[in-house]
């Protein structure tokens, strides 16, 4: 029986996959790298975001020493842009079904908790969230993934069981967190990450929509 879905936020619940290029992309530029194309972008996009820039020809040493300035650059050009897009197709209407059924949704993400709560109250999301994990420091991303640790404890704290968990994202991480976890892995195509590397990554689903996944937990709840 599915009791908490867990949803990563870029990419999934919001369709902001060319607005965050756009920021990647601004930030590759700054600090003296190539910009580089959406195709290019799904294949080597990466966390920590260190290893992003440096691929696309930003020094290593000098992105680790400018990190506040670097989350600046980011996050006050990718929030310009983010303030007009739009849910991603379904998002929603999926969120209402679960809250319906009493299954809880959590936001698992690399983002700022002030930036998705802006996203999430702006869209009508914000009442169907339980809970929102997420970084308050700008250039959190930029060295390491504390995605996973979040997750355990959230998990630990509300008394799921493993079995009764899901993991939704569009990146091979949250495939990861998901293996390392113990609890079933949906991906999405169609966000930051191309279709081959999520398909690598062997999660339990992979879908092409977010409707689809009303369907996966009727059946597995035998709804």
């Amino acid at each position: 029986m599915i009791k908490l879905l867990v949803f990563d936020f870029n990419g999934v619940l919001l369709a902001d996959t060319q607005a965050c290029m756009a920021a990647d992309n601004h930030v590759i530029k700054t600090f003296g790298g190539k910009p580089v194309g959406l195709k290019v972008y799904r294949d080597t996009i990466i966390i920590p975001s260190v290893n992003f820039y440096s691929t696309h020809g930003c020094n290593r040493e000098v992105l680790l020493k400018n990190s506040k300035r670097l989350g600046e650059v980011f996050h006050t050009f990718y929030e310009k842009r983010a303030a007009k897009i739009r849910g991603r197709k379904y998002a929603k209407g999926v969120l209402k079904w679960l809250y319906k059924n009493n299954i809880d949704s959590v936001i698992l993400s690399n983002h700022t908790v002030v930036g998705i709560t802006y996203q999430l109250e702006r869209l009508g999301m914000k009442n169907y969230i339980k809970k929102l994990l997420a970084n308050t420091i700008l250039d959190s991303t930029l060295k390491a993934r504390n995605k996973q640790e979040k997750l355990i404890d959230y998990i630990k704290l509300n008394k799921f069981k493993k079995s009764e968990v899901v993991i939704i994202g569009d990146s091979p991480e949250e495939i990861e967190i998901g293996k390392d976890v113990g609890i079933r892995t949906v991906a999405i195509t169609g966000g930051y990450y191309s279709t081959s590397r999520l398909r690598n990554s062997k999660p339990n689903f992979l879908i092409n929509n977010l409707n689809e996944l009303i369907g996966i937990i009727k059946k597995i709840n035998k709804i």
